[in-house]
């Protein structure tokens, strides 16, 4: 089973957020999950009934995050120039490791996670032209990755995904749209459950590992859908989650 555990942390290099490290972020993310994973995997495993489910899951908890590696992406970060969409890139590594009929829902809750930021469109529907768009990737369609991530962990940054192309995120998203609408009406239900499953998953993950960004802090005014309010049910959640199992060793 992949984890992070014991990792020695580079502060400063890598940022998931303002302020925020990437390796912690994943770490946190790591830790949340073998906190929460147990409450669901009966679930899970009737809802997508495949091998190896937990060490799948971890992969989509590992690489949900894996677009902020590029170098676009870090250089934008805490200036007023536009971050690129990081989603669709774990999406599409997940797309290309994992196996067929594993890879489709979580590929696709990768690929819309952050929903809530009006972010979903072009990452199912043409995320190879929105990476040409957003300068992520050079003339030759190669993902232009931050010079730090040579020296992350294989666990965080396989070969795999250095050597992701624009076209991977064409196929991902062909085959997402494909999975998604090409069979029937209850076989989509059924697909529309693992993606939701998936997805519910990784958000507990993700927003209870960064739950002290700024972005996430209570604000004047009605901030409930998608802000402070959800983050902190969100929090509150997981860690009761954490007491009521007598604090779990993660």
């Amino acid at each position: 089973m992949m984890s992070l555990k014991g990792w020695c942390v580079m502060p400063g290099i890598l940022f998931s957020a303002p302020g925020e490290n990437y390796i912690e972020h994943i770490q946190r993310c790591e830790e949340r999950f073998r906190l929460v994973y147990p409450l669901f995997k009966t679930t899970i495993s009737r809802v997508i009934p495949h091998n190896h489910l937990e060490e799948a899951f971890m992969k989509m908890i590992f690489f949900h995050d894996l677009g902020k590696l590029t170098y676009k992406w870090q250089e934008n970060l805490g200036t007023n120039k536009k971050l690129p969409s990081h989603a669709p890139i774990g999406a599409a590594l997940l797309y290309k490791i994992l196996p067929v009929n594993i890879r489709e829902p979580l590929s696709f809750a990768v690929a819309i996670h952050h929903t809530d930021s009006g972010l979903l469109g072009d990452n199912i529907e043409r995320p190879d032209v929105q990476a040409i768009l957003e300068g992520i990737v050079d003339y030759e369609g190669n993902i232009i990755w931050h010079e730090e991530t040579s020296k992350l962990d294989n666990n965080l940054f396989p070969d795999e995904a250095k050597n992701l192309i624009i076209n991977d995120l064409k196929e991902m998203a062909r085959g997402l749209r494909k999975w998604s609408r090409g069979c029937g009406l209850l076989e989509q239900h059924q697909r529309r459950i693992q993606v939701a499953l998936a997805h519910h998953l990784l958000k507990l993950c993700d927003i209870s590992a960064a739950s002290e960004r700024k972005e996430y802090q209570e604000k004047e005014g009605n901030d409930f859908y998608g802000g402070w309010l959800m983050v902190e049910k969100i929090e509150e959640y997981v860690e009761n989650k954490k007491l009521f199992l007598g604090g779990i060793n993660v």
